[in-house]
């Protein structure tokens, strides 16, 4: 399976690839970035200091590009799963590969593994870093402030400013179009549609069902932001990653299925406490499976002209959310796994106390 997903990856121009290798040819030349579409009439959503990260591509034809994107998105995964899971990482990247957040993310070139390996390798510098090519890794900043690590926090946030800056200094117009001009929190340049099946977000979900007020789902956000960050607080590396990431994509305004590539360090927490007994992890079982592409693509195919099979019903308002599904799945478990250990802790406290 691994090789017919490379295969298909390099058969066709990648979308995603195509706007990173295009945005990067605009900036070199000086063609102001945000004033329309850059590629296969797609807009740059990123920030400058992505176009700035992406000037390599131009200097390699596309077929070389989309091999070696390929090959790059590959290592990362491994990569990924190595400090996931240690000697079962094979197992780790061969069901990463199986769901559609990491597919997707192959087959369009997308940058979203480099934010994942970016996050596990270097917590503090390369939450900054990734922080610059996307916004959405800032919220890791959030989570260092919970778990009390301000040092961090404060080097995740100086490395992220930095990169701001290289941005003003080598595309100052561009910088000022999408900082000062609002561009970087207008979620209609990724999708005019919010409430479309495609935006895997607690905003999607809510406006799928009817409910458009942003006071609502900026209270509904909050609240399962605070909840997740206090069960990432005393999480180990691994579980805390996958947790803070996955809240990051279900809290953004919008959030691409392939936006959920933190399923890679999930798979092997999941593994890990499942071959430990711990049964509640049974939990994101089934949405972890729910995220396989022809699943998925029941009500929510990303083919030009498909047609989803489901439309509307509990089926489909199931599967069309899927990642929010599993992620609330996942923070169920964690909270259950901490219950059972307490009340564990209790019990051997209570037989010790009754011990002449």
């Amino acid at each position: 399976m691994t090789c017919g997903i490379l295969f298909q990856a390099t058969r066709a121009v990648p979308v995603d690839l195509a706007v990173y290798r295009a945005g990067a040819e605009f900036a070199r030349a000086g063609i102001d970035l945000y004033a329309g579409p850059v590629a296969t009439g797609l807009l740059f959503t990123y920030p400058p200091f992505s176009a700035i990260l992406f000037l390599p591509l131009t200097v390699l034809g596309l077929d070389v590009a989309q091999v070696a994107v390929v090959a790059l998105n590959g290592g990362l995964l491994c990569f990924i799963a190595r400090r996931s899971a240690a000697r079962w990482w094979p197992v780790v990247v061969v069901a990463a590969l199986c769901t559609e957040a990491v597919h997707t993310s192959v087959n369009l070139g997308q940058v979203n593994l480099a934010l994942v390996a970016l996050v596990l390798a270097a917590p503090r510098v390369g939450v900054g870093v990734a922080a610059g090519v996307k916004l959405t890794p800032l919220i890791f900043v959030v989570g260092m402030v919970v778990r009390r690590e301000f040092t961090a926090a404060a080097v995740a946030v100086g490395v992220a400013a930095g990169t701001v800056g290289v941005g003003f200094l080598l595309l100052p117009q561009d910088s000022v179009d999408y900082w000062l001009g609002g561009l970087f929190a207008d979620s209609g340049r990724v999708y005019a549609e919010p409430g479309s099946s495609h935006n895997q977000s607690l905003r999607g979900l809510l406006l799928r069902l009817g409910v458009e007020s942003p006071v609502v789902w900026l209270a509904i956000a909050a609240a399962v932001a605070a909840g997740a960050f206090v069960l990432a607080a005393k999480a180990d590396r691994v579980l805390a990653v996958a947790i803070v990431g996955m809240t990051g994509a279900a809290v953004s305004p919008w959030s691409w299925g392939h936006h959920w590539v933190w399923v890679v360090p999930l798979i092997a927490v999941v593994g890990r406490e499942l071959a430990a007994k711990r049964w509640m992890w049974l939990l994101p079982v089934p949405f972890l499976l729910g995220t396989l592409p022809p699943v998925l693509a029941t009500a929510n195919p990303l083919g030009a002209g498909a047609v989803p099979v489901l439309t509307s019903g509990p089926l489909w308002l199931l599967v069309s959310n899927t990642y929010l599904l599993l992620f609330l799945a996942t923070l169920l478990s964690i909270a259950l796994s901490r219950r059972q250990a307490s009340r564990g802790k209790s019990c051997l406290r209570s037989s010790r106390s009754e011990l002449p």
